[in-house]
């Protein structure tokens, strides 16, 4: 069996410096360390000790601070770990991998953390390793969209339908006068959020619906949003909102302003975690599931790492997640608020 020192022997260099770069420490010069893993690629070198335990996965989390604050990205984690450990599976957890920019990284670092298979969180189409990873055939899922179509795996929302379905709600409960506040369209999903309204907008026959975008999903950019949109003389019924943050200071500046819901204006928002049932009325709500995204991740990564690496794509499939609607007491029919 291949040792350190049959690849110090190849790289010429000491098997301290190899043992260093296995290990991910630091006291190695860039080029010695660059032919160290050179080698390694070139003979398929796996450390023993890293062989006998295959059997755990690897989380690339949001590269930013207090990322587990996020509802909807500790939902996903919760589904995650959940559903690893049901099956036997360990968890490793590293920020997302932005450094590892050549498949010769990517298989260093899996091998390093001894894991077989990888799920990538992303937010905000941060995604940006896909070629990489499947050149290197490196099991992986992405929960989230990414910045393009590469074919690689991922669960993601119907985030188009719920836009859709949202918007219909409103319409059932007899509202013509339908308008958005949402995160940036730069992000896919709220994109597909308003793409879906407009859809369902276009289908009675309304012209381009109202839409304020906000440059930060934030409690304070939902009250600024408030004051645009219902300063006018002319307001919406119903008011779509693609995210609870927003949901939360959209719904505080009404108060301020004096505008009661449901009596003047319907709210309906979307909801990562419970926070708008606490709210006065508590919002009508399409529920993202994050935390079945998480589960369906795991699922998805088991299956591909069982699986021959010819015939993932046979037993694999994106999976699109459907975002239900849970009626509250935000909205009412139009007659109700006349």
């Amino acid at each position: 069996m291949m040792t350190i020192y049959d690849i110090a022997k190849a790289a010429q260099t000491s098997p301290a410096s190899v043992s260093r770069v296995i290990n991910g420490r630091e006291g190695v010069k860039a080029e010695v360390a660059n032919r160290i893993k050179t080698v390694m690629e070139t003979l398929n070198f796996q450390p023993r000790w890293k062989a006998l335990d295959r059997n755990r996965f690897l989380v690339f989390a949001p590269d930013y601070k207090r990322a587990f604050d996020n509802g909807y990205v500790a939902r996903i984690m919760s589904g995650i770990a959940d559903e690893s450990f049901a099956l036997g599976f360990g968890l490793q957890l590293r920020r997302f991998p932005s450094q590892a920019k050549d498949v010769s990284d990517l298989r260093q670092l899996y091998m390093q953390e001894a894991v077989s298979g990888c799920i990538l969180i992303s937010l905000y189409q941060g995604y940006s390793i896909p070629d990489r990873l499947d050149e290197a055939g490196l099991p992986h899922v992405v929960i989230g969209h990414k910045p393009q179509d590469d074919d690689v795996l991922q669960v993601i929302l119907d985030d188009f339908d719920a836009g859709r379905n949202a918007a219909e709600f409103l319409l059932s409960l007899g509202h013509r006068r339908i308008a958005m506040v949402s995160f940036s369209h730069l992000d896919q999903g709220h994109l597909d959020r308003y793409r879906g309204f407009e859809g369902a907008m276009s289908a009675i026959g309304s012209d381009k619906p109202v839409c304020i975008q906000c440059n930060e999903a934030s409690y304070e950019a939902g009250r600024s949003a408030a004051r645009q949109l219902l300063s006018p003389h002319e307001k919406p019924s119903a008011v779509i909102i693609t995210n609870e943050e927003l949901a939360a200071g959209f719904q505080a500046e009404t108060k301020a302003m004096g505008i009661s819901v449901p009596r003047d204006i319907s709210l309906l928002a979307f909801e990562e975690t419970e926070a708008l049932t606490l709210l006065d009325p508590p919002i009508t709500a399409m529920q993202t599931p994050a935390y079945t995204m998480g589960v369906e991740a795991v699922k998805m990564l088991r299956t591909m790492v069982n699986a021959k690496q010819k015939t993932v794509r046979k037993n694999c499939i994106s999976k699109h997640i459907a975002i239900s609607l849970v009626a509250r007491h935000s909205t009412a029919a139009v007659a109700i608020q006349e």
